[in-house]
């Protein structure tokens, strides 16, 4: 798990104990190496929150990594869905929706407004509104092809 989207839960309440864990094992994968670190990535269910959390930020001490703002961790996190649209487009109606949700609490940015459209569409889809009946292929090529304009923004 990356760091931006670690912190993103944090700030969202939305933090597992096992997310520390994965998070640590990742720093490792990618190179990195500290005492607190290694201790977090071994550590094993049932999970203790207040000892993971300790030695996550342990962890982030000894690696210098700055605590990244909720808004940065938030377009980290719309940016990694947009990914996983592209990768997999038959997710791309939850994800579509996840993002949406992130955009409403975290931006004011016009061109991010998008979303929505496009949740009212998917609302409009799964609840029977569908006036303007919407495929569920002709949505998701709508999605996908947004998180291809927003990715190539970015």
């Amino acid at each position: 798990m990356d760091t931006k989207i670690l912190y993103y839960k944090i700030y969202e309440s939305d933090v597992k104990p096992v997310d520390y864990v994965d998070w640590a094992i990742q720093m490792l994968m990618d190179g990195c190496s500290a005492k607190s670190l290694n201790i977090l990535s071994s550590l094993k269910e049932p999970l203790n929150i207040f000892e993971v959390e300790d030695y996550f930020m342990r962890a982030s001490n000894e690696l210098n990594i700055i605590k990244p703002i909720h808004e940065e961790c938030a377009k980290y996190y719309i940016w990694e869905l947009l990914i996983k649209i592209i990768n997999d487009e038959n997710t791309a109606i939850d994800i579509a929706y996840k993002i949406y949700e992130v955009v409403r609490e975290h931006s004011n940015n016009d061109e991010l407004s998008i979303w929505y459209e496009i949740s009212e569409k998917i609302d409009d889809f799964r609840y029977g509104d569908n006036t303007d009946n919407v495929s569920e292929e002709e949505l998701k090529t709508q999605i996908v092809e947004e998180a291809k304009k927003q990715l190539k923004e970015t």
